[in-house]
């Protein structure tokens, strides 16, 4: 009789800052993961980090790739600084899984893209939303037809979180705002759930930095999808009231997955023509705030041991980024 073996993944993380400390836990936690080494321009980061997680630290990505035999890498740093750790990642062959939004500027994307076609590597945008099992149960029932076809979708989130002193998004080189960082998540739900977008309008606001053009800190949008439903989402980060809600009204029911915080989603409410009254769906507080970060991982390694493409790719990430910068440029 035959014996599986289980092959060891090699993993690496660029940027070690917060979303970073996420994806640590996530791969260090993993059994079919050895997380080695953590990159981070800073030092002290970098070296932080990696200690947390048994690994090496290193400080360039360069040298990182060349000391380093890897099988895949997380890319979190901030999005301005992507092309040139992408590019060199995919000439060693290393499958990359990058942190939203895929870049800062659509000409960015579109290099980051090119990249990943030419060098063939496999690449995995994270909207790790897709994968919280919240979201996940929403569109199975949309999948099973229980809500039938789509006529309204939104996705909407807000909180506080005003940037400060050295925040990379009030950053003049390479700030960006809520629509173009945070609302990719919102965006990608959006098309998740509806299908493609065909047009999108919208407002921003700009209430914490007025001083920095190319930020903003409140977005509110509709969009039309292809299939002819309409969407709406929203993002703050200037609520002082936290909520986030996803869903979909059909024509023939409504789902809705919701919670009284930022990142938090407990609850997951449909209903059906045949329903008398909605039913409510109740997660506990850990799948509640996990928000799908192991999941997504977990589809990665999958796509990866199958040799198929990552359920979520760069022309979904260049997708969200054109979204959000035809809201910022109404």
């Amino acid at each position: 009789m035959g014996t599986t073996v289980c092959m060891t993944v090699v993993a690496s993380i660029i940027g070690a800052g917060k979303i970073a400390r996420t994806h640590a836990e996530v791969l260090y936690d993993h059994e079919e993961v050895a997380l080695n080494a953590v990159c981070d321009v800073r030092a002290e980061r970098a070296r932080a980090l990696a200690s947390a997680a048994d690994a090496e630290a290193y400080t360039d990505y360069r040298t990182l790739f060349r000391e380093s035999d890897l099988d895949v890498v997380y890319v979190a740093t901030p999005p301005g600084t992507r092309v040139g750790i992408i590019r060199e990642a995919a000439r060693h062959g290393i499958a990359i899984l990058c942190e939203k939004p895929l870049a800062t500027t659509v000409a960015n994307g579109q290099v980051i893209r090119d990249i990943v076609e030419e060098e063939d590597v496999p690449f995995m945008m994270g909207f790790p939303s897709r994968f919280a099992e919240p979201c996940r149960r929403m569109r199975e029932l949309l999948a099973d037809g229980d809500v039938g076809e789509p006529i309204t979708v939104f996705s909407t989130r807000a909180g506080y979180g005003d940037p400060r002193d050295e925040d990379w998004r009030i950053d003049p080189e390479q700030a960006c705002g809520v629509t173009i960082e945070s609302t990719s998540h919102n965006i990608d739900m959006l098309r998740w759930l509806g299908g493609e977008i065909e047009a999108v309008s919208g407002l921003t606001a700009n209430v914490t930095h007025p001083e920095i053009e190319s930020f903003d800190d409140n977005t509110v949008a509709t969009v039309e999808f292809e299939r002819g439903a309409i969407g709406l989402l929203q993002n703050s980060w200037t609520s002082r009231v936290e909520y986030l809600r996803h869903g979909v009204i059909g024509t023939e029911g409504t789902v809705m997955a919701e919670g009284d915080e930022w990142w938090r989603l407990d609850r997951l409410t449909y209903a059906t023509e045949t329903d008398t009254y909605p039913r409510t769906i109740t997660f506990d507080a850990e799948t509640a705030t996990e928000m799908g970060y192991a999941g997504q991982t977990d589809a990665f390694l999958e796509s990866l041991s199958a040799g198929t493409s990552p359920p979520v790719t760069v022309y979904d990430g260049l997708r969200a980024l054109e979204i959000s910068h035809a809201i910022v440029a109404e």
